[in-house]
């Protein structure tokens, strides 16, 4: 016995309308999952810096070591650009150990 069309089609409207509503409800967890990432990105801590200037101590003359050089004291963090600055226009030395002007290029 042959299929009424017409019921045919409303089947096929209703499962349209129910797979719209499971797009849409997976559309919204991916947003929730996206936005939920984007905010753990944002309280990531910052990468450790690479290099720091130990100030002077007693005798000790103020140097530029690696940042996890273990032969400085406390060191204050320095970027890059600081890092390079402070070994050739501000002459502070480097460390003989961790050699932080070797591993930027600077060559004496």
């Amino acid at each position: 016995m042959p299929r009424d069309p017409q019921i045919r089609l409303d089947q096929l409207r209703f499962l349209h309308s129910i797979q719209l509503h499971h797009l849409k409800q997976t559309e919204h967890w991916i947003q929730v999952a996206e936005e939920r990432v984007a905010e753990a990105a944002s309280r990531k801590p910052p990468p450790p810096p690479q290099w720091g200037y130990s100030h002077a101590e007693g005798s000790k003359p103020p140097t530029v070591h690696a940042w996890d050089c273990g032969m400085s004291g406390p060191k204050k963090p320095l970027t890059r650009e600081q890092t390079l600055r402070a070994l050739t226009v501000d002459q502070i030395p480097p460390c003989v150990y961790c050699t932080p002007d070797r591993d930027l290029g600077v060559l004496e």
